[in-house]
């Protein structure tokens, strides 16, 4: 048989609010959750970029506390280094006591000042000191004894011979009237001045660092949190990035917290100033801003999800409503089949294609005995038997057609093809519908054999979709007339040359 046309619908097709109503949701969304992310974004690199200037500040305030100490500290060694070398050079007793009573050497600043002599010895000190104590192997001492060029020099911190405790010392070589070397005067500072002096929680925050570095690898005192200043480490790993690249964010080696550093430099003593910014603190109100945020956008993302599945569920109901009215206006309740009213518009749609004439024909199918059958055994038989009927016209039309209920017991079947054989794919469908109506039906547990006449129409030219069913409707009652003259119910056709009908009894 040759391939035949279908006529698809497009009723079923699922409205765009379905589809949209999703996706703006999720467009939304996306917009809710970017705008959000973004702005925190925002947000983490504006505290962030805060922190590292509040970093940078405190290290310039620790550089000025620093070079403060330290020329406190130069002042005290000046002035000794001034009254040892005035005295000496009159042959007249030098007295460090008398300094320190009349209060030119500060017990707050300086741990204690030690006179060393040419051979390295203390000569006198403001701490008392039990036997002969030798310094010369002291880098302090060594470093005037062979460079007389070297100023004030800050030494690494040690343990004090004399003091028994950390000391850092602050140096100045003393001469002779002739310029010779005759020793050196020591101040020694204690290095938690350096960072006690200066550290302030609440500028540092909870887990906030500063310490003073020495560019030669060792440390003069570092504070963090609330420990004790410690002094005299080498630097760590870690630390060497400070010395090249003072501002950065790194995990801190001694306590494992990650911290935002800022570095000021002491060029003139090869020292560095550093303070630190723990991120956890820095970000502590960001990170309860952003419980905000995302609590927030949660919520709503919630409610939209919320009003679009409920919005959704408002439209499937609708459409629900809508599809079943559409379906009441082209279904036939009874049998599943297309209406009248939807069989016709197929009709007139296939007549008013392009080149429809030999490509359209349409099968008028009437139910004998349909009246007779609903007095004897009631309606429900009929309609049953209808039912039935439909059933087989739907299996023996199949994909060839479309099959509309046009009255009580007659239906009308819509046949198009691809090529102009419309008349010999009808006749082929009748006689399947004739095949299919050989098994009974069992109505009440008896069989009811069925019977019906059938009339095809092929479309000629001129014709209208009305007169295509006129047609099909002669030849049926045409088939019906047949049956009435006939002796035995057997299937027959009747034709007329060059009417475009033929007229089928279709009996079982």
């Amino acid at each position: 048989m040759r391939p035949t046309v279908r006529v698809f619908e497009r009723d079923d097709q699922k409205p765009r609010a379905l589809f949209l109503i999703p996706v703006l949701t999720w467009l939304v969304l996306c917009v809710l959750w970017g705008t959000i992310l973004l702005r925190l974004e925002i947000e983490k690199a504006a505290v962030l970029r805060d922190a590292h200037l509040a970093a940078s500040t405190l290290a310039d305030s620790l550089r000025t506390h620093t070079l403060k100490t330290i020329h406190d500290v130069d002042e005290i060694a000046l002035l000794v280094k001034y009254g040892y070398e005035s005295a000496h050079d009159a042959s007249q007793p030098f007295n460090l006591h008398s300094y320190e009573t009349h209060g030119l050497i500060s017990s707050d600043t300086a741990l204690q000042v030690t006179l060393v002599g040419p051979n390295g010895h203390v000569v006198m000190s403001t701490l008392s000191a039990s036997g002969d104590v030798d310094l010369s192997d002291r880098e302090h001492f060594r470093v005037h004894r062979f460079n007389p060029d070297v100023g004030l020099f800050i030494s690494r911190p040690v343990i004090g011979r004399i003091s028994k405790h950390w000391s850092v010392q602050a140096t100045r070589r003393l001469n002779n009237a002739n310029g010779s070397f005759d020793g050196v005067v020591v101040v020694s500072e204690d290095p938690a001045y350096l960072t006690d002096g200066f550290y302030n929680r609440t500028a540092l925050g909870e887990h906030g660092m500063i310490a003073v570095l020495s560019r030669h690898g060792f440390m003069l005192s570092r504070r963090a949190e609330d420990a004790h200043s410690t002094a005299g480490q080498s630097l760590p790993a870690g630390y060497d990035v400070l010395l090249h690249e003072p501002d950065t964010t790194f995990v801190d080696p001694f306590d494992h917290v990650e911290r935002i550093f800022a570095g000021s430099t002491i060029d003139q003593y090869g020292l560095l100033a550093v303070a630190g910014l723990s991120v956890d603190d820095v970000l502590d109100d960001y990170y309860r801003m952003r419980r905000v945020y995302v609590t927030m956008a949660i919520a709503i993302s919630a409610m939209l999800v919320g009003f679009a599945v409920w919005i959704m569920t408002l439209i499937r109901k609708l459409l629900a409503g809508r599809e079943a009215l559409e379906r009441l206006s082209r279904v036939d309740r009874l049998t599943g089949l297309l209406n009248r009213g939807r069989i016709s518009d197929l009709v007139e749609q296939a007549v008013a294609a392009p080149d429809a004439v030999g490509h359209v024909a349409v099968i008028f199918v009437d139910l004998d005995n349909l009246k007779q059958l609903n007095d004897t055994r009631g309606h429900q038989a009929g309609d049953a038997v209808l039912a039935a009927l439909a059933d087989r016209l739907r299996a023996a039309v199949g994909e060839h057609g479309r099959i509309g209920r046009v009255g009580g017991d007659e239906f009308l079947v819509l046949v198009q093809t691809a090529e102009p054989n419309a008349g010999e794919v009808a006749a082929s469908i009748v006689q399947q519908v004739t095949d299919a109506l050989d098994e009974p039906v069992v109505l009440q547990e008896e069989p009811y054999r069925m019977t019906a006449s059938c009339g095809v129409a092929v479309l000629e030219s001129n014709e209208t979709a009305d007169d295509l069913v006129r047609k099909a409707d002669a030849a049926m009652y045409e088939a019906k007339e047949c049956n009435r003259v006939k002796a035995s119910p057997v299937w027959r056709a009747h034709t007329r040359t060059g009417s475009g009908k033929a007229a089928f009894d279709v009996r079982a």
